[in-house]
């Protein structure tokens, strides 16, 4: 597949939306193309994974970039879509295509009519555009287009509990993408670029620099380091991710957002939203802000992580057990789960990159191995999750309430219904063989060795979602009714037969993610491995002589080892303490480094350092 087909993953939804607007009331019509659009999503997303996945997977997945206006990087805007992106699109364009269909029975005509049609595709363009976008500026960019049309649809239905909600939700977002845009500012400004490959380019030559250094090659002066706001620049950005992601303690917004939507764009937000915010953690921080060598930063980052992965897990999963509506218990499940795919981050920072996975998996880290569990966590949840929120649809259809104290029967008055909603609570519990079991395993494995305290934790919430599903099983499914029947379940039946189709499309899709989990996990696998080794997406997205200081400074380390092993004293490591090594400097160092060096790395010649 062609680089030059990434761009259409965006513009699809974009044209979609365009001609939505000017077919106001033609709702076959703009249902129509609304399909249209998010299947050609999908079949585009799902053919450019394939064709960047390897037959043999101990080869790295390739990147498909694309240079808008052939201007290229850091200089024009770039897309590019990998393993991580390329499946994440995919999951969105199904969780949307799902949530989608089951609207056109469970939303009030003449809602759906207010916009309804754009805006989704306009959501679906902003999603895509952040899953693929290769610079900060243009990830505010689709955040902010993702937001907008996120404030037109949680303001549809014009309810009051509804607007009371969509005002804390249109401020806080704003006062994150506020804060989002000056920290981006800031890191143009220290480091005079936005391009992601150009900031980890950057940051790998500070990191080799480093190394070269402690190997003796070159001298103090000779040292790249990163500037002095970077850190804090990276606890800014991590603080609007969370935001956007609903970690601890930014989770507050969204517990009371969720239950006040139409059900399908409740759906919708809840398989979508938090994703991005995980999504554009991952992207930037092993790559640039939480790397190696960033002088204990990137551990600090890491117990942030941490300590937000336990709370979020922990706090969210006792507030889901003490609801006692079902919208409610998904909403606050939303932000339990996330805690999961925090936690798979958290490991990854934390663990030393070059640390090997145990049971003979060659060549596979730890760190690739969490951000690999992460990666399968987080398609599956968004898979899952709506698919849950659809199923309260139709429970809505039958009882008209979502309230735990008046539902009841279903199991006898619905069973297809029943079995949809058992198998979507039991792959959210992570019961085997489903998909959930599958994500919550390898994290928890994979932190089981340095994070043993959030393994156990992770292991606590899994109990307790069980808990809550069968709080929800046992009112709504097992008890008898407990209140008048508001539709009968032919009329149910009848009605909402897309309600039913876009719900059981999605389960259907999560039973594959669990039975089918080898073959996701081929894709998770190496998209954890690009996360976690930058060198690939730097190379694809700046050419070939993108990493050439850091080959330079790797290569004049290799040499200087081998020489000091043969015992050459013309260029032997320097052994010196750390608070010393500033004061040393290697004897005859400049003659002996000049070969590798000269002309690539700022310094480094036959001469010494070159004059400042």
């Amino acid at each position: 597949m062609s680089g030059n087909l990434v761009g259409l993953i965006p513009i699809l939804p974009l044209v979609a939306a365009l001609i939505q607007l000017v077919l106001p009331g033609r709702v076959g019509a703009c249902r129509a193309i609304g399909v249209v659009s998010l299947l050609s999503i999908l079949a585009l997303s799902v053919g450019a994974v394939i064709s960047i996945t390897p037959s043999d997977p101990s080869q790295q997945a390739g990147v498909l970039v694309s240079q808008m206006g052939d201007w290229a990087a850091p200089y024009g805007i770039t897309l590019a879509l990998d393993s991580l992106s390329g499946v994440l699109i995919a999951a969105a364009a199904a969780v949307a295509l799902g949530s989608y269909i089951h609207s056109f029975s469970s939303l009030d005509p003449a809602v759906e009519k207010r916009y309804f049609h754009p805006l989704v595709q306009l959501l679906l363009f902003g999603v895509n555009l952040s899953f693929l976008t290769g610079d900060l500026f243009n990830l505010f960019v689709g955040f902010e287009v993702m937001l907008m049309a996120s404030y037109g649809l949680v303001t549809l239905g014009t309810s009051r509990a509804q607007m009371r909600q969509a005002y804390k939700y249109v401020l806080l977002n704003v006062l994150a993408g506020t804060i989002f845009l000056m920290a981006a500012g800031m890191v143009y400004g220290l480091m005079g670029t936005l391009n992601m490959a150009d900031l980890a380019r950057m940051v790998a030559e500070a990191e080799a620099s480093q190394k070269a250094y402690a190997a003796g090659v070159i001298t103090a002066d000779e040292v790249q380091t990163l500037p002095a706001g970077f850190t804090p620049l990276a606890v800014l950005l991590l603080m609007v991710f969370a935001l956007k992601g609903g970690f601890f303690p930014l989770w507050f917004w969204l517990p009371d957002t969720y239950p006040t939507l139409p059900i399908g764009i409740a759906g919708l937000f809840g398989g979508l939203l938090t994703k991005v915010g995980v999504y554009a953690v991952a992207r930037t921080f092993p790559a640039i802000f939480a790397s190696d060598g960033m002088g204990g930063s990137d551990r600090a980052l890491a117990w942030i992580l941490a300590v937000a992965a336990a709370f979020t897990m922990f706090f969210a999963v006792l507030g889901a057990v003490s609801q006692g509506r079902v919208r409610r218990i998904l909403a606050v499940h939303v932000i339990s789960q996330v805690g999961y795919m925090v936690f798979g981050l958290a490991v990854a920072l934390w663990v030393p990159r070059a640390l090997s996975l145990d049971g003979g998996m060659a060549g596979l880290t730890v760190a690739g191995y969490a951000m690999a569990g992460c990666v399968f966590y987080m398609v599956q949840h968004m898979v899952v999750k709506c698919s849950l929120f659809l199923c309260c649809g139709i429970m809505e259809m039958h009882a008209g309430t979502d309230k735990l104290d008046r539902l009841g029967g279903l199991l006898k008055r619905d069973t297809a219904l029943a079995v949809l909603f058992f198998v979507a609570a039991m792959s959210l519990v992570g019961l085997p063989p489903l998909s959930g079991f599958f994500g919550k395993m390898v994290i928890i494995q994979a932190g089981w060795r340095e994070l043993w305290p959030l393994s156990v934790i992770g292991l606590l919430t899994g109990a307790l979602t069980l808990l809550s599903m069968l709080k929800i099983w046992s009112y709504g499914f097992w008890n008898p009714p407990k209140a008048a029947v508001v539709n009968a379940p032919e009329q149910v039946r009848r009605r909402g037969r897309s309600a039913y189709g876009g719900a059981a499309m999605l389960v259907g899709l999560a039973l594959f993610l669990g039975f089918g989990a080898e073959l996701i996990y081929r894709v998770a696998l190496q998209a954890g491995d690009q996360i976690m080794d930058r060198r690939p997406y730097i190379t694809a997205v700046l050419g070939e002589d993108g990493l050439e200081r850091v080959e330079a400074y790797e290569l004049a380390i290799a040499e200087a080892e081998a020489q000091a092993e043969q015992g050459d004293p013309a260029l032997r490591l320097v052994e010196t303490p750390a608070d010393e090594a500033e004061a040393a400097t290697p004897p005859a160092m400049a003659s002996a480094v000049p070969e590798t060096l000269a002309g690539v790395i700022p310094g480094a010649g036959p001469e010494g350092r070159a004059p400042r």
